[in-house]
């Protein structure tokens, strides 16, 4: 007699019955999170009492399109609201442009070694993934992503920064990179990170006007210190747009997260202070690292990889021992440690743990 799971197996689409689920979660109690590259200063005052405010009205449904959030997005990026979409994360804003474009037989392009969802987003929707190797460095080389695109291809996903090894591709490659892309292919531009880069924070959104397949993504659950709550947004041509509030979840964005996102876009000056510290003490890391002899990732992000080769065990051992949580992840089979920049006092007890394995 078929059991319950083989059941349920043979039920699952195929196209899923392989993918291993989503688990993120912490294991114990750490005393220090630096594991998900979130911002461990916390929600300003200014923003928990928009939430609260927003949650007296939680019998209500939120506004299905976020206008008041779109509209301050576009007023914030010199963009019309028409331009702007938002979703429960990033991750809801994948699935949306899974659902959108992909059928079985596309092609969806992304790198080696990146975001895990783009190659699931492919995946669940029955695509086939081609990825892209990392050049000499650990660097996604935009000419490369170019290059990989075929008859098949759909989509491509171009993280930048780069998650998990923190690089940062210049913007006249990565503009190269679109000149050289059909605009049957959907580009999808991740810049999850781009507010700790050295970079301009608005140039890419200039690119819009001259390609119309082109997606930019950004979140609010990194500097804006919201990654409870789900929320991110993308900026595109309308038209694109059109075609992903078909498939959008109806109020996939709760009142409360939009009135925090919009009360976190008005705390400039925070925002300016936190993105200093995250540099400068992502600048110390980097020093420790390389006076150890430890190799790493130079990175323009709020994380570091690092490869403790022959010391991984102990290393881990000792994080778990401090109460210290990171994210253990494999590049080209080698074991390697994913460390977040977390509140500076956090920070010395990371690097006191570095200093007491590799010294």
């Amino acid at each position: 007699m078929q059991n319950i799971e083989e059941l349920f197996r043979s039920l699952a689409r195929p196209a899923i019955r392989d993918l291993e689920p989503y688990d993120a979660s912490v294991s114990g109690n750490p005393l220090i999170r630096v594991s998900a590259n979130e911002n461990n200063e916390g929600l300003p005052e200014s923003v928990l009492t928009a939430m609260r405010n927003a949650l007296a009205e939680g019998n209500r449904y939120p506004d299905s399109r976020n206008t008041s959030l779109r509209e301050k997005l576009a007023a914030r990026f010199s963009l019309r609201p028409e331009q702007i979409i938002t979703s429960g994360g990033l991750d809801g804003l994948f699935t949306m442009l899974g659902r959108a474009f992909l059928d079985p037989g596309d092609e969806v392009v992304c790198g080696e070694c990146t975001f895990g969802v783009y190659a699931e987003t492919a995946l669940i929707a029955g695509a086939s993934v081609k990825t892209v190797p990392l050049g000499e460095g650990y660097v996604q080389l935009p000419a490369d992503f170019a290059a990989a695109v075929g008859p098949a291809t759909k989509m491509l996903f171009f993280c930048n920064p780069n998650n998990p090894t923190g690089t940062l591709a210049e913007p006249a490659s990565v503009r190269e990179m679109l000149k050289k892309i059909p605009r049957r292919v959907v580009v999808i531009l991740d810049e999850a990170y781009l507010d700790f880069a050295d970079a301009d924070g608005d140039a890419s959104f200039k690119l819009l006007e001259e390609f119309p397949n082109l997606v930019i993504c950004r979140t609010f659950s990194k500097i804006f210190a919201l990654a409870g709550l789900r929320i991110g947004w993308a900026a595109a041509h309308p038209g694109l747009l059109d075609c992903l509030y078909r498939v959008r979840e109806p109020y996939c964005v709760t009142a409360v997260a939009e009135a925090g996102a919009c009360a976190a876009l008005d705390e400039v000056e925070r925002l300016r202070r936190t993105r200093t510290m995250v540099i400068c003490e992502r600048d110390k890391l980097c020093i420790l690292l390389l006076r150890l002899g430890v190799k790493h990732i130079p990175s323009q992000t709020n994380f570091v990889m690092i490869f403790p080769q022959e010391r991984y065990e102990p290393l881990s051992a000792a994080f778990i021992q401090g109460g210290i949580a990171v994210r253990h992840l494999s590049l080209r089979g080698e074991r390697v440690m994913r460390i977040s920049v977390g509140l500076p006092q956090e920070n010395r007890q990371v690097e006191r743990v570095l200093e007491e394995i590799f010294a």
